[in-house]
């Protein structure tokens, strides 16, 4: 299983003994891995060349090797555990995910309804996070996959229910994420319908109707959710008696009719039609996971892209998540120097994604943090490195008459993102990023480095340019908050942090404009897909925490966005998830009723004290989130013209909330009263 939580806690105090023992580790780690890829293909001298770079320099490229996937292939048999040992399915079900190395599932379902399973899960050490809404469940689980690379897990009501989950679904295969839906139906009333509905949005759908199917069937499932280009959902359905031990199963219906006779009847034709439990002694039989090694890169395509780079004049390389965990090796930092050195000989202006922002702060002089937009307006080569995401190129709208592009990835992923008529003009290699990158660092000209460096001076400079237009645009006054302001506020915050927060946040304007300013403050900047049609990235922010507890985490978001955020307040509040979160709320008039009636139960009030009633400065209301947040336990802030509207009180405000956040194990949200600057040109809802 791929793990962020090294990196993102080793990568901020590395310091210079890291830099003096990087060429003392190389060679045992060269010839260690050279060695094991060399037994891994059978003894193959052409296997172990690859990962060689040059003798001069001898810088293994085998340190971005060891990423596993799930493929078919034949299974290999783990153990055989008697039936009288684990005595109910939902014990089946956690055993199997454990050989998997699943930490972190989601339910829809109320954990009774899988109690078998979570009961079972403690001794696994999985967590089972109990979510309010569909959508933002796949989003947290897809939120584990791009972290960790563990495919995720959810567990639903079985029966139309299913159909809420299409919208995810749907937004799930965009970012070509591979998911495992279990859907629990239940013993007795199970609901009909055209379950035909759901052959185009999942992959591969399976009836469990016997005990002894279901660790096949789900091992099955982990295999062909990622075993082609398209990774994708797999429905499992799985009745709830399955999961129940067969006297607990009794029970339940002796419970739903007294009727001895009519007890008997069902039960002999309940275990007949669908299935028997096995016997004491009958064993159920777990494989490992059946896993394939990342292709190492072909010599031709590291020349292939080499060659292109020496020729072009306007080059832009973009780093992705892959470049930092595509490998197996214990040394994370090493590996952190490895691609930082790699940047650095390339001397090619750089942009760093996702969770790669942690290289922003390793002091790499070719790194830009902003102006993309006008460098990929001019650029006539652009090398996307290790982006999981394939609808990311076509996010980025470049003329591809004009730009050649490469993509490399792990594994092959669908054409046809680039062109709106179906055409790809993208050049892909699918096999290791990481690796890739340092044999194109290491074998690259280094009398080449120097020649972009007019293209960096431009690129940089329009960096500085804009930070200093925001700048300016922060001291604009407002009624409220600055928006510009804040922003600045959150830079400055997070450099007073012993490390580099985790940052989420969701689509709009105001969250465009932070992400490109924070730049080198943040350890990782995490966003769903533009093409994503659910505008919450709260599952993000819970998956984001779960993977990294010691972590601080901020979501940025607006009073849009926040609305299909409300109904995981409790679920932070339960998990004691100290998420900070991070609301421009801009809006002119009351949403209080979209927000539904829940709320206003919730509280046990009026709408109207929902609102923060500013009449007496002649404003209208805007909803009080802060509230909403502290009726459902955690911990609320205001912040505007009466309540810190200056920097220097914006940021006491955070770091005051963050440390309450911390002590209570709760979240914590900021409800800001932003104002545009009207002489800012800069629009939308967000802002």
């Amino acid at each position: 299983m791929r793990d962020y939580s090294n990196i993102i806690h080793n990568s901020v105090d590395r310091g210079d003994r890291l830099v003096n023992n990087f060429f003392n580790s190389l060679t045992y780690q060269s010839n260690y891995m050279v060695d094991r890829v060399e037994r891994a293909f059978g003894g193959s001298k052409f296997a172990g060349d690859v990962f060689k770079i040059t003798a001069t320099v001898g810088v293994p490229l085998a340190l971005g090797y060891g990423i596993h996937r799930y493929i078919s292939q034949r299974p290999k048999l783990k153990e055989k555990i008697p039936w009288g040992q684990l005595r109910n399915g939902g014990n089946v079900i956690s055993r199997v995910l454990n050989n998997h190395n699943i930490r972190y599932a989601f339910s829809l379902n109320e954990l009774q309804d899988i109690k078998t399973i979570n009961e079972s899960s403690f001794e696994n050490k999985m967590k089972i996070i109990q979510m309010k809404n569909y959508n933002n469940a796949i989003v947290a689980a897809g939120g584990v996959f791009r972290m960790t690379g563990q495919i995720g897990v959810i567990f639903v009501n079985g029966g139309p229910e299913v159909i809420s989950m299409i919208n995810g679904i749907v937004n799930a295969k965009v970012d070509n994420i591979p998911l495992i839906v279990i859907a629990i139906s239940p013993i007795i009333g199970e609901q009909e319908f055209d379950k035909k509905l759901l052959n185009n949005y999942f992959k591969y759908i399976k009836e469990i109707t016997n005990i002894n199917e279901i660790s096949e069937v789900l091992e099955d499932s982990f295999a062909k959710s990622v075993e082609s280009e398209y990774s994708s959902s797999v429905l499992i359905e799985i009745s709830q008696s399955l999961l129940l031990p067969e006297e607990e199963t009794k029970e339940y219906l002796e419970n739903f009719q007294k009727s001895r006779w009519y007890i008997n009847k069902l039960w002999d034709e309940f275990s007949g039609r669908a299935f028997k439990y096995p016997s004491e002694t009958t064993e159920i039989s777990f494989h490992y996971p059946r896993l394939r090694m990342v292709e190492t890169p072909k010599n031709k395509h590291v020349d292939n892209v080499m060659n292109h780079l020496v020729d072009a004049k306007y080059p832009v390389l973009v780093i992705g998540d892959q470049c930092l965990v595509s490998n197996n090796i214990n040394n994370k930092d090493l590996n952190l120097e490895s691609l930082k050195l790699s940047i650095q000989l390339l001397g090619v202006p750089t942009f760093l994604n996702g969770f790669s922002k942690c290289l922003g702060t390793m002091g790499i002089n070719n790194i830009v943090n902003d102006s993309m937009e006008y460098a990929l307006e001019r650029c006539d080569l652009l090398i996307s490195m290790g982006i999981s995401s394939p609808s990311f190129i076509n996010d980025l709208n470049i003329k591809t008459s004009k730009t050649k592009i490469f993509s490399i990835e792990e594994f092959s992923q669908p054409a046809g993102f680039s062109n709106k008529f179906g055409l790809d003009f993208v050049e892909r290699y699918a096999c290791d990023p990481s690796a890739f990158l340092l044999h194109l660092g290491f074998i690259f000209p280094k009398s080449h480095s120097n020649k972009w460096n007019k293209w960096l001076y431009d690129l940089q400079e329009k960096d500085s340019i804009s930070l200093l237009i925001n700048e300016k645009k922060s001291e604009i006054k407002v009624d409220n908050v600055n928006p510009y302001m804040l922003i600045r506020s959150l830079k400055d915050t997070f450099k007073r942090l012993e490390k580099p927060p985790v940052i989420v946040s969701d689509k709009g304007e105001f969250c465009d404009v932070a992400n490109s300013t924070l730049g080198g403050t943040v350890l990782s900047l995490i966003q769903s897909s533009k093409f994503s049609s659910h505008s919450s990235s709260i599952g993000l922010a819970i998956a984001s925490k779960l993977c990294f507890p010691e972590t601080d985490v901020f979501m940025l978001t607006d009073n849009i966005s926040i609305i299909n955020c409300v109904q995981e307040f409790g679920t932070l509040s339960h998990y004691r998830l100290p998420i900070n979160i991070i609301v421009a709320n801009n809006e002119k008039h009351s949403i209080v009723n979209p927000l539904g009636r829940d709320i206003v139960n919730l509280q046990n009030q009026q709408p109207k004290n929902l609102m923060d009633n500013q009449s007496k400065h002649n404003e209208a209301p805007r909803t009080a989130f802060h509230k909403i947040m502290n009726a459902y336990g955690g911990n609320g802030f205001i912040i505007n013209k009466d309540q810190g509207s200056i920097k220097d009180d914006i940021e006491k405000m955070l770091l005051e909330g963050r440390d309450k956040s911390l002590n209570t194990h709760r979240p914590v949200l900021f409800n800001v009263w932003t104002d545009i600057p009207k002489q800012s040109g800069i629009g939308g809802s967000a802002m």
